[in-house]
């Protein structure tokens, strides 16, 4: 799916992301690394959905050596502070992340059979959450729904080979 942003928003939304970072960082008395900065300018310099492969690929450029450890890190922290969620997650452990900030909120629709993610955007699902939340004195952080089935394609197709994507919301 094609988003399309004026690269200013983009800038904006690292620049915003880069200050909430810092002050989560700060305020968990962790230290504020060039490489932990370069990642998350490599992830809202993004768009749409990314697993720490490509994320490597893009970095690999940037810098020397393996990266893997920091970058898991540096996710593991950006997910604390909100700037980050988990999408999905296949059987092939390929689990995929988006960058939340400057995002309007939104929902997904996984095929169980191609795998392929649908994103949408509902207020009235968004409002009744919220509600429900409320109602239990809960404050929500993040929320992910995550609707599996079979995609149009797949359907036509008559595709019937068995699920081979687990959707795990963690």
């Amino acid at each position: 799916m094609e988003h399309h942003h004026h690269s200013h928003d983009t800038e904006a939304n690292s620049i915003t992301a880069l200050k909430i970072f810092r002050t989560f960082l700060k305020e968990n008395g962790l230290s504020i690394t060039k490489s932990r900065e370069l990642v998350l300018k490599a992830i809202y310099s993004r768009e749409g959905h990314f697993t720490v492969d490509e994320l490597e690929d893009q970095l690999k450029l940037k810098i020397k050596g393996s990266y893997r450890a920091s970058i898991y890190r540096t996710i593991k922290h950006l997910m604390e502070a909100g700037l980050l969620a988990k999408v999905q997650t296949s059987s092939h452990a390929k689990v995929a992340y988006e960058h939340t900030l400057g995002h309007k909120h939104h929902d997904h629709l996984v095929c169980d059979r191609c795998g392929d993610i649908i994103e949408f955007h509902n207020e009235e699902i968004e409002k009744m959450q919220e509600a429900i939340a409320a109602s239990f004195g809960f404050e929500i952080l993040h929320h992910s729904l995550v609707i599996t089935g079979v995609c149009a394609t797949c359907k036509r197709s008559k595709n019937r080979s068995p699920s081979n994507v687990i959707v795990k919301i963690d």
